[in-house]
């Protein structure tokens, strides 16, 4: 999926008829803001897990916590069919799926295997990189204007 919108972005680009963003998926603004929202969290909480490995379980919690509340927001997401129809979707579902498989395997307690940390995090990735960028903060657009 990344390899296909890095193509489409380069392409648009070499063609100079649109920018970059046109190539990204076309998702509401609220559903890309809650599948950013999901994937920097868990993201943050599986890098954070494989560089701190001898954390305890209450230490890992801390950090997963919220990734959990990110978790929730998204699934409690009921917009429009594009959403449920992009790849972003279908990748972060993939991730959860897999996370999910995971801990039923092996217990809620039990620090992820460096494969699946390694599978999940390709995959919000490669959810990440197809979605819209954020709309710029205030702070961004002033530090534009000043340059």
């Amino acid at each position: 999926m990344f390899v296909t919108n890095a193509i489409a972005a380069c392409a648009v680009v070499v063609s100079g008829t649109a920018d970059v963003a046109s190539a990204l998926e076309d998702v509401p603004e609220r559903y890309a803001r809650l599948a950013r929202d999901v994937v920097d969290a868990l993201r943050t909480s599986l890098e954070h897990e494989a560089v701190d490995v001898g954390a305890s379980a209450s230490e890992r919690f801390k950090y997963a916590e919220p990734a959990k509340k990110a978790v929730k927001a998204y699934l409690s997401y009921e917009g429009s069919a594009d959403a449920r129809e992009s790849a972003s979707y279908a990748d972060i579902a993939e991730a959860l799926r897999e996370l999910s498989a995971f801990y039923k395997r092996n217990g809620a307690t039990t620090p992820l295997t460096e494969e699946t940390r390694t599978k999940i995090l390709k995959l919000l990735t490669e959810a990440s990189a197809s979605l819209p960028p954020p709309e710029p903060s205030l702070m961004d657009k002033v530090l534009e204007r000043l340059a």
